[in-house]
């Protein structure tokens, strides 16, 4: 067993101290998803809230945020994966984020190949994610990934959710 997801053609990394400068510029350059996503563009420090966020009963120990570096040395996208959320065997993948670059190349579903096997490695057997209605690409990579709708969430201000946001779960 691995420490990080494999993905062929690709470093995959734990985010570093030293990653927070290339990592925002990265979301101040993509106004576009932020704004679908959130309804704003990413916050100053938006890295930082991504470092930080966890769900209730979770602790950083539980959280593993990982690069996605392509061949160039340049970060490609982010994961954020939370073990044993809601349940204890299913884990929560809180973020994948690929760069502008990086998008409509099949870099999307080949992390979500490379994060089963992780994720079954480390003793999970689902693996549940929230996706914006609005963001019809991922919500098509998703579908055809087997993911199912467990629940739909309204938007609430109170947990920064501007948007719909519909939860689906795949078995492992």
């Amino acid at each position: 067993m691995t420490d990080v997801p494999q993905i062929p053609g690709h470093t995959v990394r734990a985010i570093a101290d030293g990653d927070a400068r290339e990592l925002q510029a990265l979301f101040d350059a993509d106004p576009d998803y932020f704004v679908m996503a959130h309804d704003r563009p990413a916050a100053a420090d938006e890295v930082e809230q991504i470092r930080k966020a966890l769900p209730p009963g979770k602790t950083q120990a539980d959280k593993f945020l990982h690069l996605i570096i392509d061949a160039r040395g340049h970060i490609a996208g982010l994961t954020d994966v939370i073990r044993g959320y809601p349940e204890p065997r299913t884990w929560y993948l809180g973020f994948l984020y690929l760069a502008e670059s990086a998008r409509g190349q099949g870099l999307g579903r080949r992390v979500l190949h490379a994060l089963y096997p992780w994720v079954r490695a480390k003793g999970g057997t689902a693996l549940r994610l929230g996706v914006v209605e609005e963001n019809a690409h991922a919500r098509h990579l998703y579908a055809t990934e087997g993911f199912a709708l467990q629940v739909i969430r309204e938007p609430d201000p109170s947990v920064d959710r501007a948007r719909r946001v519909l939860v689906l779960q795949r078995a492992l």
